[in-house]
C-alpha cells in the first residue's frame, strides 16, 4: 500500500445504527423539552405545540441542539437510501424505480431535513414566518417522501421489503396525510376564532380552544408517525452496510513525487 494513500479499512458501518440513533434523538428531544417547558411554566401541560416547547431558554437550547443533530442524521439517511436504490437498480434493471423518481425522493427528503433544521434554529415566538415555513417543509415534505419510499418498498418486494412492511408503511403514510391535514385545518380555524391574549397559553374559555387542542394533538401524532416511519426501516437496514471512505493526501503525494526524481549532476 502506498505510504501516502491511507485507506480506512476498519470494518463496515451499519446503516441500522444511524436510523436507531435518529429515532431515539427525536423522541428524547421532544419528550425532554416538553417536560422541561411544563416544569418551568412556559407552556400548559395540556398538549402545547411541539415548537412551543422550544421557545424559551433553557429548553430552547436543548431543542436546537437535539433537532440539529437529528437533522444531520436525517439528511445522511436520505442520502444513503438514495444510493441504496441506485445499487438496487443496478442489480434489478427491470424495476419500476426510475433514476428521476429516486432523485426526486432524495430532493424531497433533503428539503424535509433542512426544514427540521430551520424549525430547530428559528423559534416560533421570535421568527414566526420562517419557523412555519420550516415546519411545513419538514412535515409535508417528509410525509410525501415517506409515501414515495413506501411505493419504492412495494417495488422491492419481496427481495428487500416484505409485503407486511409495505402495508405498514402505506398505512403510516395515509395516517400522516390525514393527521397533517387535520392539524393544519384546525389550526387555521382556531386562530380565526381566537379572542384571547396569548396563543401559547390558550385558556379553555377562549374561542377556538377545542379546535386548538385537536390541532396540537394531531401535530404530536404526525411527529410520532414520522418517527414510526423511520423505525420501520431499521430491520431492513440490517442487511445494508456502508464502506468507510478512502482518503488521499495529495500534497504529500506531490512531495514524494518530487523527491523521487533523480538529481542532476553538475
Amino acid at each position: 500500500m502506498d505510504l501516502f494513500t491511507h485507506t480506512l479499512v476498519v470494518g463496515l458501518t451499519k446503516f441500522t445504527m444511524l436510523l436507531t440513533i435518529l429515532a431515539v434523538i427525536l423522541l428524547i428531544t421532544i419528550s425532554a423539552c416538553y417536560a422541561l417547558s411544563v416544569a418551568l411554566g412556559h407552556v400548559p401541560i395540556v398538549f402545547p405545540y411541539i415548537s412551543e416547547t422550544g421557545n424559551w431558554a433553557p429548553e430552547s437550547c436543548l431543542f436546537s441542539f437535539g433537532m440539529n443533530i437529528a437533522s444531520f442524521l436525517y439528511v445522511v439517511a436520505v442520502y444513503l437510501r438514495y444510493h441504496e436504490l441506485i445499487v438496487y437498480r443496478e442489480g434489478t434493471p427491470s424495476t419500476s424505480i426510475t433514476p428521476r423518481m429516486n432523485r426526486a425522493a432524495w430532493i424531497l427528503g433533503t428539503a424535509s431535513a433542512l426544514g427540521l433544521c430551520v424549525v430547530a434554529n428559528f423559534q416560533v415566538q421570535k421568527v414566526r414566518i420562517v419557523h412555519y415555513l420550516g415546519a411545513f417543509t419538514c412535515f409535508v415534505g417528509g410525509s410525501v417522501y415517506f409515501g414515495i419510499q413506501a411505493w419504492f418498498s412495494k417495488c422491492m418486494c419481496p427481495t428487500v421489503s416484505s409485503m407486511r412492511m409495505v402495508k405498514l408503511r402505506a398505512t403510516l403514510t395515509v395516517m400522516s396525510a390525514i393527521t397533517l391535514t387535520v392539524c393544519l385545518v384546525c389550526a387555521l380555524l382556531a386562530i380565526h376564532e381566537f379572542d384571547g391574549k396569548d396563543q401559547v397559553n390558550w385558556a379553555p374559555g377562549d374561542k377556538g380552544y377545542t379546535l386548538h387542542i385537536v390541532s396540537t394533538v394531531a401535530e404530536w401524532l404526525v411527529a410520532f408517525i414520522f418517527v414510526g416511519s423511520i423505525v420501520t426501516y431499521i430491520p431492513e437496514m440490517t442487511r445494508i452496510t456502508v464502506h468507510p471512505p478512502k482518503f488521499r493526501i495529495l500534497l504529500l503525494e506531490s512531495v514524494k513525487s518530487v523527491s523521487s526524481k533523480p538529481t542532476e549532476k553538475l
